[in-house]
């Protein structure tokens, strides 16, 4: 037999031996296409919730009010002031703000009702979505109204009034690319890594000689863990330094808050290697598993787009993975310009994740030890 093919068959019957590896290879495409189908095979691409102040209450506001909440394209949350609604679109609660004037419904009837819509302007492609969904929704209520009210058709829109605003920097494309780009060492450097560096050992018998030897086991494992960090910071380090120097993008680099962000960060994707890498029965089978979980979580944390884009079930699986949070604060550190009060919430749930996480890690590593 040709020994270029020989090779290939012993390694392609090492493949349907190993059950794990055979599982991955299957699931890795049929999960991305699964969430590519999830995500943009809709009709309606996301929600996006937006604060309104109805400042006119009459039946046809009310109306214009249930009509935008129906559909499917705007999720609206009341406000009384204007100033409470701002508030909550400079800590991303709502990604705009619409006011209905007093007197618009009398101005309707004139021909010169306005409206005033406030965009969160820190993802472009979000405001424009929002932009046009809103001035086609009055567009063609604007027309119904008019056939119904004179019998005739009328087809200029009511007046929008908009204005994009960035509580922040003033960003374009590559800032609000650059905070997810830095997410990338948290999934895949510290995860990848920290998975091969266990199971490889184990491949080798190294944790024979260890047993044997005066070392804990333990020691080993938070040796890996310190490792992984170095790893991870350096895939942090050249990023940024590639970003500033290719780029040059507008951005706050706060790293005395980005630092310890990026840590937690860090710790949570070591952690899942270290769970991957103690179920997995062999290094490809750990390696294939930890490169399409990271894949795949990389959809969910809002690193490409914001997680509205995301169907609602898809919205609440993302808020449990603890990167999630981590991206979060990432982008509002850098664009937002946000302070260590304004993200304490994703600085408490990374602390805790990772703790739980790795404790779990601890655990199943002790098992996989003594067995």
């Amino acid at each position: 037999m040709n020994p270029i093919i020989g090779i290939a068959v012993k390694d392609i019957k090492t493949f349907f031996r190993e059950k794990g590896t055979i599982f991955w290879t299957i699931a890795f495409p049929v999960l991305i296409m699964l969430l590519f189908t999830a995500i943009f095979g809709r009709e309606i691409p996301f929600n996006a919730n937006i604060g309104i102040v109805n400042k006119d209450e009459t039946p046809i506001t009310e109306s214009i009010i249930t009509g935008l909440n129906s559909t499917g394209f705007f999720t609206l949350k009341n406000f009384s002031e204007e100033s409470e609604a701002l508030k909550e679109l400079n800590a991303t609660n709502v990604r705009a703000v619409l006011t209905i004037p007093q007197d618009f419904t009398m101005d309707l009837y004139f021909q010169n009702a306005s409206v005033s819509l406030v965009v969160d302007g820190s993802n472009p492609d979000v405001a424009r979505l929002i932009r046009d969904g809103v001035k086609t929704f009055f567009t063609e209520y604007y027309k119904t109204f008019y056939n119904q009210t004179y019998n005739t058709t009328y087809t200029e829109p009511i007046t929008m009034n908009v204005e994009t605003s960035t509580f922040g920097q003033e960003i374009g494309y590559k800032e609000n690319i650059v905070p997810g780009m830095l997410c990338y060492p948290l999934l895949f450097s510290s995860m990848v890594v920290s998975t091969g560096a266990i199971v490889y050992e184990r491949e080798k018998g190294t944790l024979k000689k260890i047993r044997a030897s005066p070392i804990r086991p333990i020691n080993m494992l938070f040796g890996k863990t310190l490792a992984a960090l170095f790893q991870t910071a350096i895939s942090i380090l050249i990023m940024v330094a590639l970003a500033i120097t290719l780029l040059a993008p507008k951005l706050n680099w706060n790293f005395t808050l980005l630092t310890p962000i990026m840590f937690l960060g860090s710790m949570s994707g070591i952690a899942l290697g270290l769970i991957i890498s103690c179920i997995g029965r062999s290094p490809q089978e750990a390696s294939n598993a930890a490169t399409t979980i990271a894949i795949v979580l990389q959809f969910f944390i809002g690193m490409y787009f914001p997680i509205e884009y995301l169907p609602t079930y898809m919205q609440q699986i993302g808020r449990i993975i603890p990167m999630t949070y981590a991206a979060q604060a990432i982008k509002d550190i850098m664009i937002r310009k946000a302070t260590l009060t304004d993200i304490m919430l994703p600085i408490t749930t990374l602390i805790i994740s990772a703790i739980i996480l790795y404790m779990i890690g601890v655990m199943l590593y002790k098992r996989w030890v003594e067995k």
